[in-house]
């Protein structure tokens, strides 16, 4: 299993967790699943397709339980990009999930599943849920007799802002991170506190893409805060004191890079200074090496200087 998947899953198997983002989405904020009645479950099935045995392997699922009675199996599903497959994905699921029903004493009880896209592109329409809308139908007559079957998608970033401060768990701020980024094109963190610290960073850093928080990430088990305004604000200065490598890695570059050829507004003038001269002062640059690192001329960076006239020093 890939590292980035592992990280994904690790905030949402916590209980609280789990058990907030069912009882939001599903049951509009109620509470309906308690985080001690959700049981521990395999995520791992298989299927037989051309005399091979196939693994496939859910990211999170519980079982719902009150006492010893079984009221369902819950799985979640992360996906940051569109997926026109997602609905035969969660037959396999779902389907396996029956069937191990089936195979495993007199216990029937549903299966849902809800698929989590972290994207802030709003690319999921109806159709693309649906299972018709993979395979299609030849003609109306057999079409009577395919049943449907659709993907409960829900696009994180387009919750409104009555939905995201219904959560009550650390995943609000994963929610808020994402409708403010679709809104703002920024993010502004709250000062609430973190339970989950390190998985809340974990998660955002894996599917955000966002250097900041695989910064905060190296600071995690040094540090005791539990605020994300503290921790972004701690991996601002540490990229700035590193010269932002990991952000010049990531991309950085390319985004001041499209910046200038739009016309930098104050925000991305101000982010192009902070790495220029991020750069000359904590790694010796010239201002010259500094600018064409980020795939910029000194010309360029004069012109953000300028932009930026009457503002406190960014640096």
């Amino acid at each position: 299993m890939a590292e980035k998947d592992i990280t994904e899953r690790l905030l949402e198997d916590y209980p609280d967790v789990f058990a907030d983002i069912v009882n939001v989405l599903i049951y509009k904020g109620k509470d309906k699943v308690a985080a001690e009645d959700l049981e521990i479950t395999g995520t791992l099935s298989q299927y037989k397709a051309a005399n091979v045995i196939h693994g496939q392997d859910r990211d999170v699922a519980k079982y719902w339980t009150k006492g010893q009675v079984r009221i369902g199996l819950l799985g979640l599903e992360n996906q940051t990009s569109r997926d026109p497959d997602i609905a035969l994905r969660v037959i396999g699921y779902d389907g396996a999930a029956y069937r191990d029903e089936i195979n495993h004493g007199d216990a029937r009880y549903p299966v849902v599943t809800l698929v989590l896209y972290f994207g802030t592109e709003h690319r999921w329409g109806q159709k693309s849920r649906s299972l018709y809308s993979v395979v299609g139908t030849p003609d109306e007559e057999i079409g009577s007799f395919i049943h449907d079957y659709k993907a409960n998608v829900f696009e994180i970033a387009w919750l409104d802002e009555e939905t995201v401060a219904k959560f009550k768990s650390d995943f609000r701020i994963v929610a808020d991170y994402f409708v403010q980024i679709r809104k703002n094109g920024d993010y502004v963190p709250s000062a609430e506190n973190m339970k989950h610290v390190e998985e809340v960073l974990n998660l955002l850093a894996a599917v955000s893409g966002d250097h900041r928080f695989e910064i905060a990430q190296n600071e995690v088990k040094e540090r005791k805060v539990t605020k994300m305004e503290d921790w972004l604000t701690r991996a601002l200065d540490n990229a700035t004191e590193k010269g932002i490598e990991k952000g010049i890695e990531k991309g950085i570059e390319k985004g001041i890079e499209k910046g200038i050829e739009k016309g930098m507004d104050k925000g991305m003038a101000k982010k192009f200074v902070i790495c220029v001269e991020s750069l000359m002062k904590n790694e010796g640059y010239s201002k010259e090496r500094a600018c064409r690192v980020l795939d910029a001329t000194v010309a360029e960076y004069e012109e953000a200087k300028k932009l930026l006239e009457g503002m406190a020093a960014v640096v």
